[in-house]
């Protein structure tokens, strides 16, 4: 968000990799992003408990700035898919043991499922602490999550079950030869990997679109002129990603997921 200030007010065009709607809502002129916003994230996970025949949940979130931006988006929309929060507790980014806050939600009668928003390590010390307590009901972390580190940190043992929304990237091998994103994944996977000899993650993903935006748009422009990229960019339209397909409009940025 800082950034983002700092590119508007030199007209610079900015794709920013973070995934809080903040970034692009309201719209700034010269401000683009490639990750999934926490908004669309709340909405696939309630999709999901919604067609699991989850009406009632708990709800621990990070303070940091990604864990609270999720948190007010998912509570704006939960209402929509029929769903309840009956527990609510919150964790500090330094915070080493949120025992605490789950015993509190394991407490609360009727609670189907619980949901962390979340980011950086509190995520995987929520899952080992809902694992040490045994809370027994499917646990939902953000797409803020979506690497092998995130396994790492909480334990495989921990890990297992739980559920997260993704890009296509986490599931190249699972795509039908018929998603046009399949070979924009397998390629970036297989590159990656190759280079680096370490599993392919979200993140880079975020990086490697961001980077085939920039180069389209300059492309298209045919200029290097920071307003002509702007201006590229913003005419952006279904160019295939790892992320999604990326459609662009003067107000409104859409990534399929």
């Amino acid at each position: 968000m800082s950034i983002a200030s700092v590119a508007e007010d030199n007209e610079v065009p900015f794709i920013s990799l973070a995934g809080a709607i903040e970034i692009i809502q309201p719209v700034r002129p010269f401000t683009f992003k490639t990750p999934h916003t926490d908004r669309m994230a709340c909405e696939k996970i309630f999709e999901d408990m919604k067609a699991q025949g989850i009406t009632k949940i708990g709800l621990i979130s990070g303070t940091d700035g990604f864990g609270a931006s999720m948190q007010a988006q998912c509570k704006d929309v939960i209402g929509n898919y029929g769903i309840e929060i009956v527990a609510d507790e919150t964790y500090g980014p330094q915070d080493a043991d949120m025992t605490p806050q789950l015993t509190n939600i394991k407490g609360k009668e009727g609670i189907q499922a619980v949901l962390n928003p979340g980011f950086g390590q509190g995520p995987a010390i929520v899952t080992r602490n809902y694992k040490q307590l045994a809370v027994g009901l499917p646990l939902y972390q953000s797409h803020g999550v979506a690497s092998d580190g995130f396994i790492e940190l909480a334990g495989a043992d921990a890990a297992e079950g739980v559920r997260i929304p993704g890009t296509a990237l986490l599931v190249a091998d699972l795509l039908p030869d018929t998603d046009p994103q399949k070979p924009v994944v397998e390629a970036y996977k297989t590159a990656f990997e190759a280079r680096t000899k370490t599993p392919v993650g979200t993140f880079g993903g975020y990086a490697h679109d961001a980077f085939n935006i920039l180069s389209d748009s300059i492309t298209r422009a045919g200029d290097t002129d920071p307003v002509a990229i702007r201006d590229a960019i913003e005419a952006t339209s279904g160019l295939v990603g790892t992320t999604g397909i990326v459609t662009m409009t003067p107000k409104t940025t859409s990534v399929s997921i």
